[in-house]
């Protein structure tokens, strides 16, 4: 065995690091229900009608409903979480999970309304645009499970892993494994061992915190022709902003045979960071079949995305007679992301200008997320994403009622269509959700609340066994603006 590490020492390792993968292309390619409070209150369901600041990043045509400029913004209180999950399978004590609470600014949006005298366009009477954010996705989040049991280990990964391989070749988390002693060679170069190889039991913890959002500034213009007909197209800009630190620790280890177990305890940490920013065109219309009924449609391209990673690892080991430590340098990575068209179709009732009923559906294929490199083909990730994931359809649900000339009550229902092909795994969301709204004069204000349910599957690892988070939770949104 070769001298290494002695009592506490610490090993930096240069290597090139790659932590993107086909779970990266899935999540910044989702998008989570949200808007103004009037927009959410509704179920997101306005494809058809129009009138929203919010509207922009779904249907384009809804900003030539406008008549009058408006300003408006969004303000998300708090999320009241009341998140669980199940993992019988893999941790079987003590679980639990916690989403962050947050407060956050989800849209801005400036319209400004154009109407133009009449014979100067024919029957094109306004040329409107837009400008401001909606946010798309919201990835604050943290996560704990703990279990004890006879289950595979993370040091099972490393050996299969390492297993013929000579140490110039093992991968980031085998070096680190090899300098900390969790791993060491028999005496053949390519031959590995661990102390934790006769272990029948242990505790293992796993730890998660991710922050972050996904945001798209635009620009929109619209114009209506005869006030039937209106179009609108929109050029999205979006950016991420991504963090995750995860910790694997294990511990409390269980022998079958009656050596004293030298080692402890052991922690495996990672530290991603995202940073990426994009590009996508946004075109729709609206048309209205009569004054009760109104149909939409919009088409989204594809979002092309340059996408900047900074990823580290670390490992501790714990005997009893030293502890040992070794980091990698930090590893940089950038690569461009493709995410899946969108295809939307709304229908709208509109009830003696009293009432409305809004449907709206949502059509993409997650298979057809894309990764991409001038370094690395990633033929593999790319393979994986066309077998893991599917199409899917978003269905959106909104009801609004005006109970008094000045108030309105509201409620919507969103599912969110499962994006993963396996028939045992179901990542679907929904959202259900209530509000009101108020006018005086030129001033609105709406109060939405969401209540979303959803549920994850997490691999710890390759090849560990997945556990079931099981998300619910709540959160307050407040909007209001002006009409000018």
């Amino acid at each position: 065995m070769l001298y290494r590490l002695s009592l506490i020492s610490t090993l930096f390792l240069g290597l090139t690091i790659q932590a993107q993968n086909h779970i990266d292309a899935l999540r910044f390619s989702q998008e989570s229900l949200w808007g103004s409070a009037r927009y959410v209150a509704m179920g997101g369901a306005f494809g058809s009608l129009g009138a929203n600041g919010n509207t922009s990043s779904s249907n384009p045509a809804g900003i030539a409903t406008f008549t009058n400029g408006q300003f408006s913004g969004s303000l998300n209180l708090n999320e009241l979480s009341t998140d669980g999950f199940s993992s019988e399978s893999t941790f079987n004590s003590g679980n639990s999970f916690a989403k962050k609470s947050s407060v956050s600014i989800p849209n801005i949006n400036y319209i400004s309304a154009n109407i133009l005298e009449p014979g100067i366009a024919g029957d094109w009477d306004r040329i409107n645009f837009g400008i401001g954010y909606n946010k798309l996705a919201d990835y604050n989040k943290s996560i704990h499970l703990e279990g004890t049991g006879s289950y595979n280990s993370l040091s099972n990964h490393i050996l299969s892993e390492a297993e013929g391989t000579t140490y110039d070749g093992l991968n980031t988390l085998g070096q680190l494994a090899y300098y900390t002693y969790l791993i060491d060679t028999t005496g053949n170069e390519i031959s590995y061992n661990s102390p934790l190889e006769s272990i029948i039991g242990r505790t293992q913890t796993y730890k998660s915190s991710t922050s972050g959002n996904k945001n798209e500034f635009y620009l929109s213009f619209g114009s209506a022709y005869q006030n039937k007909l209106f179009l609108g197209a929109t050029i999205g800009l979006p950016t991420i902003e991504y963090r995750e630190k995860t910790t694997i620790t294990e511990e409390n280890f269980i022998s079958n045979i009656n050596t004293p177990m030298l080692l402890r305890a052991f922690d495996y940490t990672t530290n991603l960071s995202v940073e990426g920013t994009g590009i996508n065109l946004k075109l729709g219309l609206i048309y209205k079949i009569d004054e009760a009924i109104r149909y939409g449609f919009a088409l989204h391209t594809p979002t092309y995305y340059e996408i900047h990673e900074e990823y580290s690892s670390s490992m501790n080991t714990v005997f009893s007679d030293s502890t040992n430590s070794a980091e990698s340098y930090l590893g940089l990575f950038d690569y461009d992301l493709s995410s899946p068209f969108k295809i939307i179709n709304s229908l709208s009732f509109v009830i003696k200008k009293r009432a409305i009923i809004s449907l709206e559906h949502e059509y993409l294929d997650y298979s057809m997320a894309n990764m991409s490199s001038s370094t690395y083909s990633f033929t593999d990730e790319n393979a994986t994403i066309e077998n893991s994931y599917a199409s899917a359809s978003n269905i959106k649900i909104g009801t609004e009622l005006r109970v008094h000339p000045q108030m309105s009550l509201r409620a919507g229902y969103a599912y969110y269509g499962n994006p993963l092909t396996d028939p045992t795994k179901d990542a679907s969301k929904e959202y259900l959700t209530f509000g009101l709204g108020v006018k005086v004069n030129q001033y609105f204000f709406d109060l939405a609340m969401v209540n979303s349910y959803s549920q994850d599957y997490l691999d710890i690892y390759p090849n560990s066994e997945s556990a079931t988070l099981n998300h619910q939770s709540s959160q307050l949104l407040i909007s209001g603006g002006f009409k000018f």
